[in-house]
């Protein structure tokens, strides 16, 4: 399973620059970005469920996946230079 984390981002930023990599770099984030909207899913569900809980969580879920869904779309564009620049904001957020 993968567990993403402030360093394991850094590390797939890095790899961002071995144009060898991409592939595996695309896989990565497709797989951030499903761990991402699952909890996003599992969160939403559980806040419509009960009362008086908060919304917080959702929506920043939310905003981490929206974040990789750019960060993967660059790359399908073949702009890692942006990729990469995409996931600085996701540390920042992570942080």
């Amino acid at each position: 399973m993968l567990i993403i984390t402030k360093e394991s981002v850094q590390a797939l930023k890095e790899r961002l620059k071995n144009p060898g990599e991409i592939r595996e770099c695309k896989e990565e984030l497709k797989k951030m970005l499903d761990i991402k909207e699952t909890l996003l899913w599992r969160a939403e569900n559980a806040c419509s469920s009960c009362s008086g809980v908060s919304w917080e969580l959702p929506a920043s879920l939310f905003g981490e996946a929206r974040i990789l869904e750019e960060a993967l779309f660059a790359l399908e564009e073949g702009d890692a230079i942006k990729a990469s620049s995409i996931l600085d904001n996701y540390i920042r957020q992570l942080e």
